[in-house]
């Protein structure tokens, strides 16, 4: 039977290699290296634009 310890300890080694072999993987997907994120122009201008259009939807149901 395994104890609990060593469930703990195998679960903490499992984590440890998901992190290493995914940080080289996902380091490049930053928010300042995005193209859709918070730090990028076109990011920030996709936010504005689908915020206008909704409220451009809402508007144009609510004058119905």
């Amino acid at each position: 039977m395994v104890s609990k310890e060593e469930k703990l300890q195998k679960a903490k080694d499992e984590y440890q290699q998901w992190q290493e072999l995914s940080k080289a993987h996902w380091s490049h997907w930053r928010a300042w290296g995005s193209w859709f994120s918070w730090g990028s122009p076109v990011g920030l201008g996709l936010f504005v634009v689908l915020l206008a259009v909704a409220f451009a939807i809402v508007r144009y149901t609510l004058s119905i």
